[in-house]
Formats: C-alpha cells, sequence, structure tokens
C-alpha cells in the first residue's frame, strides 16, 4: 500500500462533493519495483500499461509512488507514459472528477489526460503552466479551464481535484477554497487512451510533449451526481 494510505487519505478528504459519486477508476500506484501493469483498485478493470522509463515502488518525499524521470522536452517518448483504455473513462454529459496527487520541480507539464486540443469528441487534461495547475474540460458546447492561485513546483506532494459540472469547471488543491469557471463544455467522449505523465501524441517543436517529471502516487476518477 501507500505510504500511510498517503495519497487517499487526502484524496478522500477533499470536499464533500468527493462523496456524492461514483468510482470509476483507482489507481493507487502502489505497484512494486519493476511493475509494468497500474492496478485499478475501483472493480472496474481499467488497469493501465507503465512505460518502461517510469520507475515504480520509488519513495519520494516520504511517499510510495511512479517516478517520472528526465526531461520535460526530449522528443516523443512514449515509454514515459501510463496508458489506459476503456470507454468509461469518457465524461460524456455526466458531473465528472479527476483528482491526482503529485510532487514535481517542473513548471509546465501534462498530468493527465484523455484527448488533446482537436481530439473529436473533445479532451480533458490536468497540467501545469509556470507552477499553476490548470482543469480543462472541452466538449460540444465549448472549452473552460480553471488554474490554481498558487504554484505547485515546490517538491512537495500535493493534490489536486477538477470537477465538471453543468455548470462549469472546479479546481481544489489540498482541500482549500475551490476556484470555479462558469459555463458549459457539453458531451465530452473520444476514443483516446487516458495517459498519466504527457500526451498520447506530440510532434516537437509544433507540438511540445510536456511530459511529467516528479512523482505521482495516486489518481482517482469519478461520475460525480
Amino acid at each position: 500500500m501507500l505510504a500511510t494510505a498517503s495519497a487517499f487519505a487526502v484524496v478522500g478528504s477533499v470536499s464533500p462533493a468527493a462523496a456524492a459519486g461514483m468510482t470509476v477508476a483507482d489507481w493507487q500506484m502502489n505497484e512494486p519495483p519493476g511493475a509494468r501493469t497500474m492496478q485499478d483498485s475501483s472493480g472496474s478493470g481499467l488497469s493501465g500499461t507503465i512505460g518502461t522509463a517510469i520507475r515504480t515502488g520509488v519513495v519520494v518525499g516520504g511517499a510510495t509512488g511512479y517516478s517520472f524521470p528526465g526531461q520535460n522536452q526530449d522528443g516523443v517518448r512514449p515509454e514515459r507514459l501510463v496508458t489506459v483504455y476503456g470507454s468509461a473513462l469518457n465524461p460524456w454529459t455526466a458531473g465528472f472528477a479527476v483528482t491526482v496527487r503529485f510532487y514535481t520541480g517542473a513548471g509546465t507539464q501534462n498530468i493527465v489526460q484523455k484527448g488533446q486540443s482537436g481530439t473529436a469528441g473533445g479532451f480533458f487534461k490536468v497540467d501545469m503552466d509556470q507552477g499553476r495547475a490548470f482543469c480543462t474540460f472541452r466538449g460540444s458546447e465549448g472549452q473552460r479551464g480553471i488554474g490554481s492561485s498558487q504554484t505547485l513546483w515546490d517538491h512537495s506532494w500535493h493534490t489536486v481535484r477538477c470537477e465538471r459540472r453543468s455548470t462549469g469547471v472546479t479546481i481544489t488543491v489540498d482541500g482549500g477554497a475551490p476556484r470555479t469557471t462558469t459555463g458549459p463544455t457539453g458531451s465530452i467522449g473520444n476514443g483516446s487512451a487516458l495517459t498519466i505523465g504527457g500526451k498520447a501524441s506530440c510532434s516537437p517543436p509544433q507540438v511540445g510533449c510536456d511530459y511529467f517529471v516528479g512523482g505521482i502516487d495516486g489518481v482517482r476518477v469519478e461520475k460525480l451526481f
């Protein structure tokens, strides 16, 4: 298990809204060193494939998880991604939440996403821009994104929760005060893999790869009621 159940002792308490939902996938990222399958503890069977450049069973800042090493922009490196396929990971029109706990010192990078800009059917992602975390959802009725008020590239563990509802998108950091942008996004559904650690497709310099550098010790996906 994760050190002191670190990821989801925090994730489970981020907001009262977190309880009003159904867990779609729960990746505790507690596999031993050398593992190449990310297990889904939710019972949904949505296990993922761990890229060969990712180290598992690593203690980072007192917690055990995956280490994503290397440079942020170093060409096309699919081995730096965790990939998961499953139609259940599409929000469609439902309320939807993605929660991730990470540790990093890098500033601009992609953390979790399904689809990319230009993907048919829309996309969603959790990323960082100059150290601030962002939640972005684009669907049939538009795109909405909201960033954290603080920078999180301080080599400390942080829990970021992104919620998409019919009325807007909300970000919550470490269980603090939520920040919301209003407006609909509509239906979101695509055939892309959900990726942890960067984009599924990049072609620098036109499309930067923006790989994640640091540690991640848990990701949870929920449908909200």
